[in-house]
This record gives structure tokens, C-alpha cells and sequence, in this order.
């Protein structure tokens, strides 16, 4: 119910501390048309008891067209607090207190536009990447690649989370490591080989049966596996996180993410979409994504896809933004403070419209970092550009340009199919170059002129729609019944991205394409992972079929010494795939017939 108050004024036109007392609304409205009432009176209607409730997205109604003469009964009747008199029932003594005056907002001075080029006074690149160099000289297989995220302490901690939430349920799973990679390499093959039912994998029939899978593990154990598989502990859930349930993994990511990130100079950030079709109130719709429902993730990456940081979208209701600037442009300094947790360089950092903002523009240079970014019209703060209409009516090319005085902010808008504009605190208009671009009229391609801020955000933008495009090609199938099961897809597949990126990186001369990576590290997981107490004969064929299939065989270091699987003298080298002993001279004779 609603509560209504009044105040008195004294002489000096301070406002005097009410008195409480019952009364109706309809006798204060009463009270106040007599005429013959010499004090001046103020009622303000506080804020209903359960304000601080449930709450919903929807309005209460047109509030302006809402006239005293319609208010319900229910308001007319409600419990008034109004000031009691010096000779009324409550006669105690009234302190004379000030009111409280309403701060008001100091507004940011207007800033000031001029017709010149952009002066930025950032430092050259000149960063080495020390742990690029020392990967390289590993020569990590897939599988060590892959395991530099899913690393020992990453596999640990999901054993002891599932073994703890089944024993919760008073179910003593028993879970292993060597399991959990079985069940890793299954949702990985997954990607590129998927049947309508996922039992189908161990069904006898000729037509559907995989060896490969049925002889790694038995279906009811993976189904059991995979029911109980859990990443938090229930009792230490977060409830203002919607997904407390995945955050100590997220955490973990995050950490090997940037901890063998390339270190490079140019990143994007975006938004890319998980896909899932439950109920969860996280689920979003994105009509600009290839994926329409789903969890939206804010991502920052390379200019050539590796994700460096991720964060799952929760609304602003569950995620505070940073003062002065919206949620999109909170999760972009959010991705800067752990970029320059690796030192503070000048990166430079690519986004759309959705993040861009003139004032976001300003705080990333006060942190030393150049960003550029497409940008709404009415995010400018009234730069004096051309009218868009009037732009529509020039020639391809044409382009129109301001600069802020006092922070060297640049704001460019260029006739290309459409009109755009681009912000920048770090690129300017020069060099302007020629372009070819496509003409719907003449059915041609012709050279336009082209700003260098346009040239640099179309070269290195695209990093989250590149990782995007990997994941959707061989993305994980295998859905459970929970509703983080697809997001697990998705964090899996990722790393599998990153892998593949480092791969490209440092093995300039024998680079394979993402299918053959994945390919490798399933039949490696699910080979040498394979359950071998019950497999009897099943072994022997398995080992005979992989030896010779030419598929992702990798000669790797070993610490113990072993004797060679073709001469049988001491070697200290192995097939990663085929777990056996073999010195590089004999490694080609042992895969061939």
C-alpha cells in the first residue's frame, strides 16, 4: 500500500520534519481546497512497501495521462503521513530541520570540433613475444597444444567436481582423468561425425557402428559420466551470477586464454552467440548472428581469431556498468585491464557500433590504449558532420571529418554503399588511398578514395567473426540435459580454436587445416585413453588398424627410456598416437605395411 506525506514550511521557507499520524487521502485532498487553510502545505507520494519486490520489464500504464479526479478507491483511501499541529493529539516538540536539496548533475562541458587531422601522440609498437618463441621451439603436437588449456590442473578439477556432485547424489562415480579425456575425445569427434541419437556410436548395426568410440568406453558409463559432469560446488554457488555453475571454469580459461595469447598489437572485440534452445532466462535473441538464440558472450580476440577473453552476457541486471558509459562499453575495459595485465602497451583495439562511443574513446586514451570503431550518430556528442541525407547524394569516396581539440578524438564519415561512421583516437584521414569497391549501378567494380582509419578497421576488424566461422564449421553435437551442457560445447571448441591458431603460429612448415587437428586429437584421446582391462582381443585390432591409417602420427620426446617398437634398441623418443617407442630413423618404417 502506498504512503502518503506531507511538510510544512516555517517562515524562512525551511521545511519542518513531519509528524506521523493516520488519515486518508481523501481528507488531505479535502483539507487542502479549504480555503481558510493559512499553511502552506507539500505531499509527496512514497514508494509502496514491497518497492523493493519482484519486479517486471513491463509499464504500469501512461503514467501523463493519469488525472486526479480517475485515482481508485484504493488510493483515495490509503493511510496518509502527514505533519501533526503544535496542539494536536501528538504534541511533542518539532525540530526544525533544512531539506534536503537535490544534487544536481554537473553537466561535461561541450567539446569542440575542428576540420583537421588527427595528432596522436601514442607510442610505436615494438613488444617481442618471448613465449610465442618458446613454444616453438617445443614442437608441440596438437594434443600438447590442446592440453596447454585442458592442462592437468583444468582435467583435475572437473574429476573432483563431478566425483563430488555424484557423491552428493549418493552415487560413487568413481570418475578418472583418463576417463574424462575418453569422454573429451567423443564430444570432440562429435564435431565432424554426429548421428541423430548419440547411441548410435556403440549400436552393432553395420551402418552406424564407430569402433573407435565403442572401444575407448562403454556407452553406460559415458552416459553416466556425462550426466554428472559439474564444474562448481553447489553449496558455494554465487546467486547474483546466472552462471555461477561454469564460473570456476570461465575463470580457469581465461587465465590459460591470456596466459598464451600471442601478444600482438591489434585486437578485436564483439559479440559471438553459444547456441541453445531451453528456457534459461540468459537465453538472448540476436538477429544480426548466424546463431539467432542462445547465450551472447562478450569476446576479445586477435586480428586472426585466437580468443583471448570471454565473458557470458548477463543484462545489466546482473552486471554493473562502469560510470558514465553503457554495458558494451564496461566489457571493453574489462577486456583492456586484462590485456595490460601482461603490461601496459599500446594495443590497439577494433569495434563496432554496438561498443563505440566518444567518451569510451576518451577514457581508453587516458588508459593508453588506441581503439577505433564504427559508431552511431547520436554517440558523436553533436560532431558537425554533413547530413547524412545530403551525403547519400555525393559520389562514392567522399568522406567528411572533425577532431576534438582537447583529447584528439576523431570522428570520419564516409560514402561507401552506405554511410558510416568511424571513430578514432589513434588513426586520422591520412594517407588517403584508392580502394576498388562494387557499384549496384553500373554492375562494376571502381576505385574510390578510402580515409586511413577506414582502411585499418576493415584490415584488422573481423577477429571474433573469424573465430565464429571456425567453431560453427566442426562445432560439438553431443548435447546433455543441463542447460550449461552447450556452453561446455562451446568452451571445448574454443580451446580447439586457440590450439589450431598456435598451431598455425609456430609450425610454419608442417601446418594442417582445423579438421585434421581435431581429427588428431580425438583418435589420440580415444586411443590412448581406452579402457584396456575388458577390451581383450579388441586391442590388438586397434593398435594393428591405427598404425597404419597415415593419420595424425606425432614423434614426441619421452623422459623414461624405452626399447624401439621396430629395432627394440633404447629410445627416447614415442608415437604420441600409437603409444609406442620409435626412433626418428625407424618412425616411417613402423607406419607402413
Amino acid at each position: 500500500m502506498s504512503v502518503f506525506c506531507t511538510f510544512r514550511e516555517d517562515a524562512s521557507g525551511k521545511l519542518l520534519s513531519p509528524k506521523i499520524r493516520s488519515a486518508k487521502l481523501l481528507e488531505v485532498l479535502n483539507s487542502l481546497e479549504d480555503e481558510s487553510t493559512k499553511e502552506k502545505e507539500i505531499i509527496f507520494i512514497s514508494p509502496p512497501d514491497n518497492a523493493t519486490g519482484d519486479f517486471t520489464d513491463e509499464d504500469s500504464g501512461d503514467e501523463d495521462g493519469q488525472k486526479g479526479g480517475n485515482l481508485p478507491g484504493s488510493v483515495l483511501h490509503a493511510a496518509v503521513v502527514s505533519e501533526g499541529s503544535d496542539t494536536g493529539e501528538d504534541n511533542e516538540e518539532l525540530e526544525l530541520q533544512p531539506a534536503r536539496k537535490r544534487q544536481k548533475k554537473i553537466a561535461e562541458p561541450r567539446r569542440v570540433w575542428t576540420k583537421r587531422d588527427i595528432r596522436p601522440d601514442f607510442v610505436s609498437w615494438s613488444a617481442s613475444d618471448p613465449h610465442i618463441e618458446y613454444l616453438k621451439s617445443q614442437e608441440l603436437s596438437p594434443v600438447g597444444l590442446f592440453e596447454l588449456f585442458f592442462d592437468e590442473g583444468t582435467i583435475n578439477f572437473i574429476v573432483n567436481e563431478t566425483n563430488r556432485y555424484a557423491w552428493q547424489k549418493n552415487v560413487n562415480l568413481g570418475l578418472t582423468a583418463q576417463e574424462l579425456k575418453c569422454v573429451l575425445g567423443i564430444l570432440i569427434l562429435s564435431g565432424y561425425i554426429s548421428y541423430p541419437r548419440r547411441r548410435m556410436f556403440w549400436e552393432t548395426s553395420p551402418d552406424s557402428h564407430h569402433h573407435l568410440v565403442a572401444d575407448a568406453i562403454r556407452r553406460d558409463r559415458f552416459e553416466l559420466i556425462f550426466s554428472y559432469l559439474h564444474f562448481a560446488d553447489n553449496s558455494e554457488l554465487d546467486e547474483s551470477d546466472r552462471f555461477a555453475k561454469v564460473r570456476p571454469l570461465i575463470i580457469l580459461m581465461n587465465q590459460n586464454f591470456q596466459k598464451h595469447a600471442p601478444l600482438e598489437e591489434y585486437y578485436s572485440f564483439g559479440e559471438s552467440m553459444c547456441e541453445y534452445f531451453g528456457h534459461r532466462g540468459s537465453k538472448q535473441l540476436h538477429k544480426g548472428k548466424p546463431i539467432r538464440f542462445g547465450y551472447k558472450i562478450w569476446c576479445g580476440t586477435t586480428s586472426r581469431g585466437y580468443l583471448v577473453w570471454f565473458e557470458p552476457s548477463q543484462g545489466t541486471l546482473f552486471t554493473k556498468p562502469e560510470k558514465d558509459i553503457d554495458l558494451g562499453g564496461s566489457m571493453v575495459i574489462r577486456f583492456v585491464d586484462a590485456l595490460q595485465e601482461r603490461g601496459s602497451l599500446p594495443y590497439h583495439i577494433f569495434f563496432d557500433k554496438v561498443f563505440t562511443s566518444v567518451k569510451l574513446m576518451s577514457i581508453l586514451r587516458e588508459r593508453g590504449v588506441k581503439a577505433t570503431g564504427t559508431v552511431h550518430e547520436y554517440m558523436t556528442e553533436r560532431c558537425p558532420l554533413k547530413d547524412p541525407k545530403d551525403f547519400k547524394k555525393m559520389k562514392k569516396g567522399s568522406f567528411d571529418y572533425k577532431v576534438d581539440e582537447s583529447e584528439e578524438i576523431i570522428v570520419c564519415r564516409w560514402h561507401d554503399s552506405n554511410v558510416i561512421d568511424v571513430c578514432s583516437n589513434a588513426v586520422g584521414i591520412e594517407p588517403v588511398k584508392l580502394t576498388n569497391r562494387y557499384s549496384s549501378a553500373s554492375k562494376t567494380r571502381t576505385q574510390v578514395y578510402q580515409p586511413s582509419l577506414v582502411r585499418l578497421y576493415n584490415e584488422k576488424m573481423g577477429g571474433v567473426a573469424r573465430m565464429d566461422q571456425n567453431i560453427s564449421k566442426y562445432k560439438v553435437k553431443i548435447r546433455g540435459m543441463k542447460w550449461y551442457s552447450s556452453f561446455i560445447g562451446y568452451i571445448i571448441d574454443v580451446a580447439l580454436n586457440n590450439a589450431w591458431q598456435l598451431h598455425r603460429i609456430c609450425s610454419e612448415e608442417t601446418q594442417v587445416d582445423l579438421l585434421a587437428f581435431r581429427r588428431y586429437v580425438a583418435c589420440v584421446y580415444l586411443e590412448s585413453n581406452a579402457d584396456t582391462s575388458s577390451q581383450g582381443r579388441r586391442s590388438r585390432r586397434l593398435e594393428t588398424e591405427s598404425r597404419f591409417d597415415m593419420i595424425g602420427h606425432w614423434i614426441i620426446h619421452q623422459e623414461k627410456r624405452t626399447r624401439c617398437a621396430l629395432c627394440h634398441s633404447q629410445t627416447n623418443t614415442r608415437c604420441e598416437k600409437c603409444q609406442k617407442g620409435v626412433h626418428a630413423k625407424c618412425f616411417r618404417e613402423y607406419h607402413i605395411k
